[in-house]
């Protein structure tokens, strides 16, 4: 008996379905390209039940006539390609011919089409991939294809799916990407019979940026001009270096107008920010790329967003080129210069009319007064089209950020400044004089300072002035607190030897502790609601968990189509960080495949993260030693919830081996 055997062609379309149709986006996304490609000046897409159930794709372009339309439907059928050549130079966005076979194969599937000059339409219903009828119809030039039940014939797919809110959020972000690579064709997306995108179709980029970025972000945005290198141009907007955010989710990228998912093109923006952007922070915008058809390879993967270019670092460097001179261009910070002043002139001595006389006045003996160094901030430099941009090995270091490297070797080599104190003059004393009984008080000129011996000795005595640093005790454990390095890791010894406590895990795994121990999460009042702006997908994805997200100390509602107001936070975090939360919240619920009680835990998480000393903030000795107090009088604070250790202790006896105190 055979073992090998041909798969029959539903089976195959089932199977190149998983490919293509991930989820009711991906059927959007297929269908938007195909109306793009018919010439259409005008797209509207209805969705409900998150396009699950329904989902309405209706265009001006070509139509199809009446011999064409039911060849569309089998697989490998397409209108874009014909010889081998033809995939050398790729300039449609469909042209695998997969997946109209693929969305019929898991769907029902209706066809209205009609051609210009045509008097009469077609109509086609179709279900699991085969023709249930077909028939002439009135309906408006060009296609309208209406799909319903998707995976009605696989329901182990509907599993894997999303919430209506969050489905309908991924769509909306194909609607997007489709208006911004396309500004000539004028969008309309409907959710449940609301309207909530459109776009004018008037060809300027502005207006569909306006659409998808928001009011706030597009009035920090600034206009990357057309730049043009080796063949190739870019253009688009990118935000201001202080409108930065949290996440890299507002990134946009386009190749020959087709979204794409562009490691390179995200380093190269991001490397033009460097120096210039908060650290933490990510620059957002959008990147149109146009070269060469036969430069790219789009035949890389069925979702067609990743792309392969024959050539990276002419692509890495025009990109950075045109993103770094729009930064400069539109660079208004202040520049301050420090100006040396002119010394005044002295007086000529024949021209006094009486003799001066001169008083030698002694100053008192006092610390000096704190100059405030004059800085002067570096502006951010054009790049000539003809200079060399950094190296394309170097551009990785952006994705993910690493820590600024020291400026020099020497930063190695330099003990760390554990108490910083104010530099004192040294106070001139005299020398001790034998205690003798007192005398009257006679009237006799005192003795010049100059007879006596002086010495040099540092205070010692003086008292205790506000801003110094404390002097601790040692702690009730046996513990006594050093102080802190790097402004990120506390130092305290005890009898055995060093302790070494990572001051940000600690405080963040005291904090995770106590809010997952409460059963009512405190809360603090905003003065004024704070409105935070998301993308698509990150609005859906918040809108799905927005109840655990309540539970976990937030007072947040819809404000808007993806926008939500948070009027209050959990009491232990900052307000400045609101936004910042959310969007690190909405990012981790997309990606969230987890239960109930374990999407909570890492809501307290992320809020705790937030919430606790920022490492490389100076702390008070006070607060080192309160936090120190606590991590060593509680056995749960050994890790923080990352995982990561929040004390290491090094022992006298290591240290003495060290120093080759001791034997070995």
């Amino acid at each position: 008996m055979a073992v090998i055997h041909e798969l029959s062609p539903h089976l195959a379309d089932l199977i190149a379905a998983g490919e293509v149709v991930e989820r009711p986006s991906s059927v959007a996304k297929e269908l938007v390209e195909n109306a793009i490609d018919a010439g259409s000046t005008r797209i509207t897409v209805e969705i409900e039940n998150g396009g699950i159930t329904y989902l309405r794709i209706a265009d001006n372009g070509c139509g199809m006539s009446a011999e064409d339309a039911p060849v569309a439907f089998r697989r490998h059928a397409t209108s874009k390609l014909r010889t081998e050549e033809d995939l050398n130079a790729i300039g449609t966005l469909g042209f695998r011919g997969e997946a109209l076979a693929a969305i019929s194969s898991v769907t029902r599937i209706d066809l209205f089409t009609r051609q210009a000059g045509s008097i009469a339409g077609l109509h086609l219903h179709l279900e699991a991939g085969e023709i249930q009828t077909q028939e002439e119809a009135g309906c408006p030039e060009g296609t309208t294809i209406v799909v319903r039940d998707l995976f009605f014939n696989t329901p182990a797919r509907m599993k894997f799916l999303k919430k209506d809110f969050t489905e309908a959020g991924y769509i909306l972000g194909v609607v997007q990407h489709a208006a911004l690579s396309h500004p000539e064709i004028a969008f309309t997306l409907i959710r449940d019979g609301k309207q909530v995108f459109s776009s004018d179709g008037k060809g300027k980029l502005i207006a569909p940026v306006f659409g998808v970025f928001g009011k706030e972000m597009t009035a920090n945005m600034i206009e990357v001009p057309m730049t043009e290198r080796n063949g190739m141009t870019v253009h688009g907007y990118i935000v201001k270096p202080h409108a930065g955010r949290a996440n890299r989710s507002m990134q946009h990228f386009f190749v020959n107008g087709r979204y794409v998912k562009s490691r390179l093109m995200q380093a190269a923006m991001e490397e033009a920010y460097r120096n210039a952007i908060i650290t933490g922070k990510y620059p957002s915008g959008a990147l149109f790329l146009d070269l060469p058809l036969s430069a790219v390879d789009v035949n890389v993967h069925p979702a067609k967003t990743e792309v392969k270019f024959s050539q990276e670092k002419p692509i890495f460097e025009v990109v950075y080129i045109a993103c770094k001179n729009a930064l400069a261009a539109n660079d208004n910070m202040p520049h301050l210069e420090h100006k040396e002043k002119e010394a005044p002139a002295k007086p000529r001595e024949d021209n006094l009319t009486h003799e001066q006389q001169r008083f030698a006045i002694s100053k008192p003996v006092g610390p000096k007064p704190f100059v405030t160094p004059s800085v002067k901030s570096t502006p951010i430099a054009p790049v000539k089209n003809d200079e060399e941009a950094p190296d394309l090995e170097d551009f990785l270091v952006s994705i993910p950020p690493k820590a600024e490297r020291p400026r020099s070797a020497s930063s190695y080599l330099s003990a760390p400044r554990i108490l910083q104190e104010e530099p004192q003059e040294p106070v001139r004393t005299r020398m001790a004089q034998p205690v003798t009984e007192p005398t009257p008080a006679v009237h006799t000129p005192a003795p010049e300072p100059e007879d006596e011996p002086m010495v040099v000795v540092p205070s010692v005595s003086a008292p205790e002035v506000k801003g110094k640093p404390q002097i601790l005790q040692p702690l009730d454990t046996g513990v006594r607190v050093i102080g802190e390095c790097f402004q990120t890791y506390i130092i305290a010894e005890d009898k055995d030897g060093l302790i070494l406590i990572d001051k940000h895990a600690a405080h963040e795994r005291i904090l995770f502790n106590k809010l997952r121990a409460e059963t009512d999460m405190p809360q603090q009042q905003l003065l004024t609601p704070v409105i935070v702006e998301l993308t698509g997908e990150e609005a859906a994805a918040v809108q799905s968990q927005i109840e655990d997200i309540r539970q976990a100390g937030f007072a947040i509602d819809s404000f808007g189509e993806n926008s939500f107001a948070v009027r209050s936070v959990p009491a232990y975090l900052d307000s400045g960080d609101v936004q910042s939360v959310i969007s690190e919240l909405a990012e981790k619920a997309m990606n969230s495949r987890t239960t109930v009680p374990d999407r909570l835990d890492d809501l307290i998480h992320t809020v705790a993260c937030k919430a606790a000393i920022k490492a490389g903030k100076p702390t008070t000795m006070t607060e080192l030693q309160d936090l120190c107090e606590r991590v060593l009088s509680d056995d749960n604070v050994r890790s923080c919830p990352h995982g990561r250790p929040t004390t290491v202790r090094l022992t006298k006896y290591e240290l003495d081996k060290m120093f080759k105190r001791v034997n070995q």
